[in-house]
């Protein structure tokens, strides 16, 4: 990887203070070039090949050094050791072109210059002898914006240039390209800096312009960032100047508001649990900080994009550019969802973001998706209709019992080992359901059996009840990952494992309901058989020891459901398994010798 300290640049010291950041780090020889290095290879390897074409077209996002690059193959072409792969920097040829007043290289910004008589313009100055270097180099910026009448003007100079010429075409746009140029270009597409890559170019400028930043707040600005070398620099000085020469989390939270990150991570647990009123109080915050809801739209597509890759592909974390903190983040999410779950709210979010661009409502068109996404019942479509069907079944009591799903118990009775093993018994109709849905399965984890209290007994209250207003079901969400942590702290990986796809479904001050994914009924035994563990953790992080209900969600009707893998059972639980369901009896058998 390319070292991060050459990448700040040699020329800081040549630069004045109040020069912007991105413009003070700007990359002055190939090997200060960050995260592009299969384009610097094939630059320095054709330079010593004697192989340089005289076109080239450098496409790619904004901020990740296509004009840098050009500007350094200027100097590998014009350096006085040269042409060379390794321009010197000092000698007068490289500073007039970092200072940009070479007379030889001329940057052309198609935007505002980009009409017929420009590029005839540009067609009869190209043949003329250089003025002050070996070649003359062309870099055109925007090279999109050039008018059709101008890449017909310039067609004929890129098939068959003058000697000592050669045209550099910068361009976030490639596709609008004429397809006549670009064939006679050598086309190199730059890509995305990824986070970590981001991450280590702040802290290295922060300690050169001896500023004080954490690793929390590198991480948000590389992420704002978006893979943008220029825009992670111009965060940082921005932020560094709110909190004069100190940069925390908070302070980047100040400048930019809450991480996007994290309010997708909200906005995901909300779906995942039906909670309609949570999904709508992320995009009250979003609206009332000012955020574009249409950007928005595609950050959730983004977000449930990763979650969809995360779940189909768990064992290759490379798919996705992020961080281990955040993929394991996404990981655990991912979890609380099947396949088909994630496919429908991608698509649902693909056809908000289509309708938004006609629509003067946008926060009409996210609130309706993001609802169907979350409750299916509001869906029109087939799968909304057949989960409509099948809820009136249940009401009505014609439904019968999926092979997926045990028979349940009688309230009064406590079920068996098989039965408890197989996910315990169903809940009475008017036990509340995770985000308003119907009731699913419910296990009482607070010191009771899965049955819960006996007729005419009352519950036991909590050790410590504590005030509702001083906690809620939001701040338990969010600081869901230091209680997963507090449980890594206390060695219970089990534990820790099975909490990571449950999400916070409701809290009243006096009972916690836990949220699993369906299909975790194993996930729902490991937490009940460790329940006192559990609430230890969560007093150690939030002060108090609520009652605790555990709720399955039921899977949508077109999501296969998948369950965990769980143990193979004993000699002993098998036997009483075929006894019970198959009303099988055991024979002894005599060995009979040989």
């Amino acid at each position: 990887m390319t070292s991060l300290s050459a990448a700040c640049g040699r020329v800081e010291a040549t630069v004045a203070d109040d020069v912007a950041l991105y413009r003070k780090y700007r990359p002055q020889s190939p090997e200060e070039v960050v995260g592009q290095e299969h384009v610097v290879r094939a630059l320095v390897g054709a330079v010593r090949e004697g192989r340089l074409s005289h076109a080239f077209l450098f496409c790619g996002p904004r901020g990740t050094g296509k004009t840098s690059t050009a500007r350094i193959l200027a100097k590998m072409v014009n350096c006085e050791k040269g042409p060379t792969a390794e321009p010197c920097g000092v000698c007068d040829q490289c500073v007039a072109i970092r200072e940009g007043i070479h007379l030889d290289v001329v940057e052309i910004d198609a935007a505002s210059h980009g009409g017929v008589d420009d590029a005839r313009e540009l067609r009869e100055r190209a043949p003329t002898a250089p003025a002050m270097g070996r070649e003359k180099v062309y870099i055109l910026d925007e090279a999109q914006r050039l008018s059709r009448e101008a890449f017909d003007a310039l067609l004929k100079i890129f098939e068959e240039p003058p000697p000592g010429v050669r045209f550099v075409l910068a361009t976030t746009e490639p596709h609008k390209m004429p397809a006549t140029i670009v064939s006679r270009c050598q086309r190199f597409d730059f890509r995305r800096i990824s986070t970590e890559t981001l991450v280590a170019l702040v802290e290295e400028v922060a300690r050169r312009e001896e500023i004080t930043i954490d690793r929390p707040a590198a991480d948000a600005i590389a992420r704002m960032a978006e893979g943008s070398a220029r825009e992670a620099e111009k965060l940082l000085e921005q932020t560094s100047v709110l909190g004069v020469g100190t940069v925390t989390e908070a302070t980047v939270d100040a400048l930019l508001g809450a991480p996007q990150g994290d309010a997708m991570f909200e906005l995901g647990d909300a779906v995942s649990i039906g909670d309609a009123r949570g999904v709508f109080e992320v995009v009250e915050r979003l609206v009332q900080e000012g955020n574009d809801l249409r950007h928005f739209t595609g950050q959730a597509l983004g977000h449930f994009r990763d979650l969809l890759l995360v779940r189909s592909a768990p064992e290759e974390p490379a798919v996705l550019d992020a961080t281990p903190e955040r993929h394991g983040r996404l990981a655990a999410q991912a979890g609380k969802f099947t396949v088909g779950e994630l496919s429908r709210v991608l698509s649902l979010l693909v056809a908000a973001q289509t309708d938004m661009r006609w629509t003067t409502s946008p926060r009409l068109t996210l609130e309706l998706a993001l609802l169907r996404a979350t409750v299916p019942e509001a869906d029109p479509n087939a799968a909304g209709l057949a989960s409509r069907i099948e809820r009136l079944e249940r009401l009505a009591g014609v439904s019968q019992p999926s092979s997926q799903e045990p028979e349940a118990a009688p309230p009064e009775a406590e079920p068996d080992a098989s039965q408890r093993r197989a996910g315990g018994a169903e809940p009475d109709a008017s036990q509340p359901r995770a985000g308003g849905a119907e009731p699913g399965v419910g296990w009482g984890l607070a010191g009771r059996s899965a049955a819960g209290p006996t007729a005419g007994e009352e519950p036991p209250p909590p050790p410590h009840a504590p005030d509702a207003g001083a906690l809620d079901v939001t701040a338990i969400r969010r600081s869901w990952s230091q209680l997963l942590d507090r449980l890594g702290e206390r060695r219970q990986m089990i534990l820790q494992a099975s909490l990571e796809s449950v999400t916070a479904a409701a809290y009243d001050g006096e009972t916690l309901e836990l949220a699993f994914p369906p299909g975790k009924k194993f996930a729902v035994q490991k937490v009940q058989s460790k329940q006192e563990e559990f609430l230890e953790a969560f007093a150690d992080v939030f002060g108090v020891r609520p009652r605790i209900r555990c709720v399955a969600r039921e899977p949508l009707v077109d999501a296969p459901l998948i369950e965990d893998d769980e143990p193979s059972p004993s000699h002993e639980d098998a036997v009483a398994r075929l006894k019970q369901e198959l009303g099988a009896e055991v024979e002894e058998v005599e060995e009979v010798g040989p």
